[in-house]
């Protein structure tokens, strides 16, 4: 069920912030990763052309994949582009399922929150320890920390996908008793 498209979002400041943001952090995930695969590709010829390949070329992968991947995370969840298994639900009220939807946003939202914690406090650790990178002596701590942004943002999707379910799951389950008390069939 998608609460993204509806009267609900439509018209609301709120939604045009996340909606955007979240879709500038995704382009700029894009755009890392098109530059990471440049990168890989310009190693690789190179390599194999005798000029030698891109010191820390596996280094700068790992650590921009990371952050790249974690990039698209609050717009999958603004969207509800998530995997979801909806086959023991699929025959649920429209209203049931708006609340399990948005206890599954809230659980998701929840734990993505706690992650976000950690891992705000493993950069500050990995700054105090100078932690390095090998080839590279690039600060861990670095791509850690833009890790943080990402998973807050996806923690802000949530609360509106709650929001948005609550929402939607009280106008349809009001339209589904309505149609009931009509004689009208859905």
């Amino acid at each position: 069920m998608d609460y993204t498209g509806t009267e609900l979002a439509q018209g609301s400041r709120g939604w045009a912030v996340l909606s955007r943001t979240a879709t500038l952090l995704a382009l700029a995930g894009g755009l890392l990763f098109i530059l990471l695969v440049l990168m890989s590709l310009v190693s690789i010829v190179g390599r194999k052309l005798g000029f030698g390949s891109i010191l820390g070329d596996v280094e700068l992968m790992q650590v921009g994949t990371a952050v790249a991947a974690a990039a698209f995370f609050p717009y999958c969840t603004l969207v509800g582009d998530h995997l979801r298994v909806d086959i023991f639900t699929e025959k649920l009220p429209v209203a049931v399922k708006g609340v399990m939807d948005a206890i599954c946003e809230f659980l998701l939202g929840a734990v993505v929150l706690l992650l976000a914690w950690r891992t705000a406090l493993s950069a500050l650790h990995l700054e105090e320890t100078g932690d390095y990178t090998t080839l590279l002596a690039l600060p861990i701590w670095i791509p850690v920390a833009l890790l943080v942004p990402s998973l807050l943002l996806m923690v802000a999707c949530c609360a509106w996908r709650v929001r948005a379910a609550l929402g939607w799951s009280r106008y349809l389950g009001r339209r589904e008793q309505m149609a009931v008390d009509h004689g009208v069939s859905k």
